[in-house]
């Protein structure tokens, strides 16, 4: 016989089929017992949920337009692989009129395709087994595409104009102190996809200098966390301008105040970045750029130097993550260590294969709602760019981060393999940075930005500035709290989410 086809009563009883079809040839075979036989029984424990059925018959059925007379499923050997929504006849016969006309008439141009946000098919799906599933998948997905949003009121920012004074009050220099004068501008650019992007730019200017100096100064532009905003720059001003630097903060497109209503944890953030930039420079504003960014932030410095702008002066990355899928497998690993006691293993093996379920989901949900892949997210490919660019990077991360683990930098710095520097701390990932980090940092910067038109002695005092802010408590401890992005409580949560309705217990949550 060639072939055959096979008819089941319904989906349920085609995957216990498949499963009994499975175990009969490695019987067969003799071969032993090995992780599959583990799936094999976790999948035979899903089928007998009654939520599967919902969702293998919507997923075979068609949840948005399957004829209401649709014939029972039949498949080849391999069930669920080659499943295709049959079109009504109308759109057969609209398709076909309209591939003759384009034989005829040549090609046309075709419409720029519409995002789409209705729910995507997974959502869809879910939906048929209840309104608590689908509402906890979407939880999910809210985490990486569209957290809490940190808006805030512009007052925060401060006055346009102010003087810093960069000489200790009572020295010699009481009676007419050195300063630092600064002039704020606000920005608001369109990126790439028309949305509103939202940025503030410092610019320093020394007593005694002309206001609007011809040569413009070089500039480190500062990129938030997940779920932050601009705010979280305010603390390294003053570090900076005192140097002669002047700092962008921007809002990226779904943060903030700036338009948009999903973020994309790096993807199109760098755009947002390069929208800004671009801006700077076309007004004349800024000189030599670096980038400075936290968490989601360091992500997208690392991806917007690799891909985006190859002149970048430096890199300065405080706890970026090598892949996003790799944190998010990470977080599923994690969570299901946690909730394990001994002799787990086997449940745990089965929740791996529940999180890379899940994972596709969430990969095709998000790609339908926020128009990128979770896969792309992965500065860890590109970051070698930086060493063809000769782009130099520091790397800061702390080695009690339980979120974003130290390896992820380490990895990072070993994948640069050229002007690269790793400086660990022993803080956790929502901790202020130490001073020593900072002033660590703005050297790095100052170093790159500066270079050639410094001599020693200016760099010298700059560096004795910054050990007199340390001093005086002014660097790392009055940072802003949220700067990371990342609370300690919505961290737990997020753990608590990832256990619950990815792979920590198959027989609840998503999987239940």
């Amino acid at each position: 016989v060639d072939g055959a086809a096979l008819r089941f009563e319904s989906p349920a009883a085609c995957v216990a089929w498949w499963v009994e079809l499975c175990r009969a040839r490695r019987a067969a075979a003799s071969e032993r017992p090995s992780a599959a036989d583990l799936v094999d029984g976790a999948l035979g424990g899903l089928v007998d949920g009654s939520w599967y059925q919902k969702v293998a018959s919507a997923i075979v059925c068609g949840v948005d337009g399957a004829p209401a007379n649709a014939p029972a499923f039949e498949g080849p050997e391999r069930p669920f692989l080659s499943l295709q929504r049959r079109r009504p006849a109308a759109a057969a016969r609209s398709s076909a009129s309209s591939r003759a006309r384009d034989l005829r008439d040549g090609p046309r141009r075709q419409a720029p395709a519409k995002a789409e946000f209705g729910d995507s098919l997974p959502e869809r799906a879910l939906s048929v087994a209840g309104p608590e599933v689908k509402a906890a998948y979407q939880s999910l997905l809210k985490v990486i595409i569209r957290p809490p949003r940190a808006t805030y009121d512009e007052k925060r920012l401060g006055v346009a104009d102010f003087a810093i004074r960069t000489a200790p009050a009572g020295g010699a220099h009481a009676a007419a102190p050195a300063a630092t004068y600064v002039h704020r501008e606000d920005l608001v650019v369109p990126n790439e996809r028309g949305l509103e992007v939202r940025a503030s730019v410092w610019l320093p200017r020394k007593a005694g200098e002309a206001k609007g100096p011809s040569k413009p100064p070089p500039c480190v532009v500062y990129v938030h966390g997940n779920a932050c905003n601009r705010l979280g720059a305010l603390s390294l001003l003053r570090p900076l301008a005192v140097g002669g630097m002047a700092l962008c903060a921007l809002d990226c497109a779904g943060s903030g105040n700036s338009g948009g209503e999903f973020v994309s944890l790096g993807h199109y953030e760098r755009d947002d970045v390069a929208a800004v930039v671009d801006a700077l420079r076309k007004r004349n504003l800024v000189g030599r750029v670096a980038v400075w960014g936290r968490s989601m932030g360091a992500a997208t410095a690392l991806l917007y130097a690799a891909t985006r702008d190859p002149d970048v002066a430096a890199v300065v990355a405080d706890s970026p993550y090598a892949s996003l899928v790799r944190l998010c497998r990470e977080l599923v690993a994690r969570s299901a260590r946690s909730g394990q006691g001994s002799g787990e293993t086997g449940r745990t093996l089965v929740a791996g294969a529940a999180a890379e379920a899940a994972l596709a989901l969430v990969r095709s949900s998000v790609r339908h709602r926020a128009g990128f892949d979770v896969y792309d997210v992965a500065p860890l490919d590109h970051v070698a760019t930086l060493r063809h660019c000769a782009t130099p990077a520091l790397l800061l991360h702390g080695t009690r981060d339980d979120f974003i683990p130290a390896d992820h930098a380490r990895d990072l710095h070993a994948a640069h393999g050229g002007d690269a520097e790793l400086l660990l701390l022993d803080v956790d990932h929502q901790a202020p940075r130490p001073a020593r980090a900072i002033v660590r940092a703005c050297l790095f910067a100052y170093d790159r930005l500066q270079s050639g038109d410094a001599d020693a002695g200016e760099r010298a005092a700059y560096a004795r500035h910054l050990d007199r802010l340390a001093a005086d408590g002014l660097l790392g401890a009055k940072e802003d709290q949220g700067a990371s992005g990342l609370s300690r409580e919505r961290q737990r949560a997020l753990e608590d989410q990832v256990a619950a309705r990815v792979a920590g217990r198959v027989s609840g949550g998503l999987f239940g």
